[in-house]
Formats: structure tokens, sequence, C-alpha cells
């Protein structure tokens, strides 16, 4: 065993040299992440991600809800379970009487990603709120569309002193 370390030492040392590194071989084509081109918002998208709070945020038509959800969301529920209410759907009590503020975080062709700003009814006590609403756009040509395939609040949580 100690013959067998001094030749290690012995290898790595005297062969290569004090200072130089083995490099090993690469294991295949190094892969650079893309940029992708930010696009102007599909108004197909915004009308999805508007029709999904009306209905599966709110909790109101769920039947209406279920086919604007990508799989990903939906996680294998069938409708009579998406029509219950217990859904992966955060639920939040909206007012959207007006208009909510949106922050486009970004747009490309197949993706888009909300940061809204829902308010409360008028005289309920939850606080207003940011969510996070993404979308993804499946299919190509005429059968294309896009389906909401993330949704959650936005905050930093709140880390106690002491």
């Amino acid at each position: 065993m100690l013959v067998c370390g001094v030749a290690a030492v012995i290898v790595t040392t005297v062969w290569t040299g004090p200072g130089k590194e083995v490099i090993p071989p690469p294991l295949g084509k190094l892969q650079v992440p893309q940029k992708e081109k930010t696009v102007a918002i599909d108004p197909a998208a915004q009308r999805v991600g508007e029709q999904f709070i009306r209905t599966a945020v709110l909790r109101k038509n769920l039947d209406a809800s279920y086919p604007l959800v990508a799989p990903v969301l939906r996680q294998n529920f069938t409708l009579k379970q998406w029509e219950s209410g217990n859904i992966p759907v955060v639920p939040y009590p909206a007012d959207l009487s007006g208009p909510s503020r949106v922050k486009i975080e970004y747009s490309y062709k197949n993706s888009v990603l909300f940061l809204i700003l829902l308010q409360p009814k008028r005289g309920d006590t939850t606080k207003p709120q940011l969510f996070h609403l993404g979308l993804h756009a499946f299919g190509t040509g005429a059968k294309r569309h896009w389906l909401v395939d993330y949704w959650a609040p936005y905050g930093v949580p709140k880390i106690p002193l002491g």
C-alpha cells in the first residue's frame, strides 16, 4: 500500500512536473447557452393569462380553467378533480373590476413570464400580493396555443431576527 502511494506521488509530480495541471480530455462538444430573442407579447398569451386568473385563481367556472393549464401545472388531475377546487393553483380573492399592475419579466417566442400585482376585493382584509404567471406555447401553425405552466406568489421570505 505504501509503495503504491509513493509511486502515485512520483508519477504525478515527476512526470507532469511541478505546477503542471493534468487536464482530462473533453467529454464532448462544449454547450454554450443561447440567449433567446425578446419578442412582443402575443395577445393570445395575455388573454389566456387573464382567463386563468378569472377562473382558476378566483375559483369560479373551474371547468373553463382546465383547458388553459399545461400538464406540468395540472399534475394529472382529471376534470372532475379540478372542478372540486382543491387544485395546485394558489387562490386569491382578486378585484378584477379594473386593470392590475403587470411587469413583463420576459417574453420569448414560446414562453412568457409576468409579475402581477393583485389587489383584494373592497372590504377584504387580504393584503395585496404579487404573483408570477408563466405561459408556454404548445403546438405549431394553426394548432399553436398558450397554456399556463406556472403560478406562484412572489415575495421575499421574512427571516425572524434572533
